[in-house]
């Protein structure tokens, strides 16, 4: 143990001693390593992640503006975000604190008000409520903490009021607060900056300087503070909720690779200004986006599609498979191709755990033995999938072999031998469904299907009855008719895989 320890702080010490501290900028926390890696934007490399107590993290999102619905770009970042925590919950046993801001007060939440003729109060509760439901439906589990921006103007103003009280921040002549990048030689550690010239507003002193408060206008929603009236700027609201529930530092910190910059790197300037420190999120996840054509799926660009429209043609299951085999930093490319590729996989991997069923408990007179091959393949990849999960959350690659163990089960299940292995190709199907439901897959039909079901399972064994006499009578006919009820079947999306053995069958989208 002594050993392991000694090599793996070895290694850490050796990552450290790579690039001195202005040119990675990014500082290894203190603390006990989970042997876990993840890409971190600020060293531009994969990091170990260390947290001060080895069972128990931070950890915050960027939610959404409340100001109209969320739409399938959306859903794969958190469906991806929610991987991630299952992930660190489930496999590396992390007692993870969750936490999310809501903006709902912003211009287009206002906007939308006014266009609507309603408060915009009323607006942000109705999306809000409607996009909980929409990640209820993708089963991303709900934040344990929600911050809205409208509950928390005094934390917000009493933020701004630190940094302008230790000069990070200025008031301009209409009530307005800058913050003053010249004075945060870091500025730009996520992101390099795109453009540090002359500034083009009078009221700054920089061009990159950022509000943090905007002044009063007439016929907006404003709060009184002590440097005049007005409402919050949109990258301060998150650093002064985060703030108050974590404190000076959070662990986890994450959203869509659009917030990167200038978002993130505001709330890290504001954030390390107010509470006098090198270092505030130890961790960035950025997820990448999700494009149609290779264009970005966003509302500016208005090529969006609803979750529930998605929901109608594809099942939520199939949707997080597609999320589990593509990697959560880069792009992905929705299409009905990937879709029904990821629909393939998940339907391959339930008619797996259904066959397995019927092979353990097939009638013969054969006596169960252990496969060594077969235990000696589950043990790799067991390993191989838990170092993929510790390198940066490989999901794709731990499907894969998934795949490649349900390929070689199957030889055994198919076989037409004599061999029965009833414990092994048991213990492959009980790891398998175990790791997938880890992921967020629900792979379970409700109660209120079960009378359903048991009518389906019912005519799938008639039916291969009847084929199987076929088959042996060489019955064209009555194959033929076979077929026709297979492709029905197949029409009212429940799909039949015929064996030698016993059928099963999937319900499809």
């Amino acid at each position: 143990m002594n050993k392991l320890f000694y090599i793996f702080k070895r290694k850490l010490t050796h990552i450290c001693n790579l690039k001195p501290y202005k040119e990675t900028k990014w500082l290894m926390p203190n603390g006990n390593p989970i042997g876990v890696y993840i890409y971190n934007c600020v060293a531009e490399e994969k990091v170990p992640v260390i947290l001060n107590d080895p069972t128990l993290a931070t950890w915050y999102s960027c939610g959404p503006t409340v100001y109209d619905s969320a739409h399938l770009g959306h859903a794969s970042c958190y469906v991806k975000l929610d991987i991630i925590q299952r992930i660190l919950k489930s496999f590396f046993n992390i007692n993870l604190v969750t936490a999310m801001g809501v903006t709902d007060f912003d211009d287009k939440i206002i906007k939308k008000g006014h266009e609507n003729k309603t408060d915009y109060r009323t607006v942000a509760k109705m999306y809000e409520h409607e996009f909980w439901m929409d990640m209820s439906s993708l089963n991303v589990e709900k934040p344990m903490i929600v911050t809205r921006v409208s509950e928390h103007m005094v934390t917000i103003s009493q933020f701004i009021k630190g940094l302008i009280d230790s000069e990070m921040a200025y008031v301009t002549k209409d009530g307005s607060v800058y913050f003053d990048t010249s004075k945060f030689p870091a500025y730009g550690k996520l992101q390099i900056m795109q453009d540090s010239g002359e500034a083009s507003d009078d009221a700054k002193k920089n061009k990159m300087d950022f509000a943090l408060w905007k002044g009063f206008k007439p016929g907006e929603p404003s709060w009184q503070t002590e440097w005049g009236e007005g409402r919050p700027g949109w990258h301060i609201e998150c650093s002064a909720m985060v703030s108050k529930i974590f404190g000076s530092q959070v662990d986890f910190h994450a959203g869509g690779i659009d917030l990167q910059f200038p978002h993130h790197e505001n709330e890290e300037a504001q954030s390390c200004a107010y509470h006098n420190s090198r270092q505030w999120a130890n961790y960035w996840i950025h997820v990448g986006h999700l494009n149609l054509k290779e264009t970005k799926m966003s509302k500016s660009l208005k090529n969006t599609m609803s979750i529930p429209s998605i929901l109608e043609k594809y099942s939520a299951d199939t949707f997080r498979m597609a999320c589990l085999i593509s990697n959560y930093r880069y792009s992905m490319e929705y299409s009905d191709e990937v879709m029904l590729t990821a629909e393939d996989v998940l339907n391959k991997l339930k008619f797996f755990l259904k066959d397995v069923v019927v092979y353990a408990n097939q009638k013969n007179t054969e006596v169960g033995d252990y496969n060594n091959k077969l235990l000696s393949d589950l043990q790799k990849v067991k390993e191989n999938n838990l170092e993929s999960l510790r390198t940066d959350f490989d999901t794709a690659s731990c499907i894969n072999s998934i795949l490649n163990l349900v390929n070689n089960t199957n030889k055994i299940i198919k076989a037409s031998t004599t061999n029965y292995y009833p414990v092994p190709v048991l213990l492959v199907a009980e790891y398998i469904s175990q790791v997938l439901t880890k992921f967020g897959l629900k792979l379970t039909e409700s109660s209120s299907d079960n009378v359903t079901n048991t009518f389906i399972d019912s005519l799938v064994e008639f039916r291969h009855t009847v084929r199987s006499n076929a088959l042996k009578r060489k019955d064209k006919e009555l194959l033929n008719a076979c077929d026709v009820v297979r492709d029905k079947m197949k029409s009212m999306k429940i799909q039949i895989n015929d064996s030698k053995n016993e059928p099963s069958w999937v319900a499809i989208k």
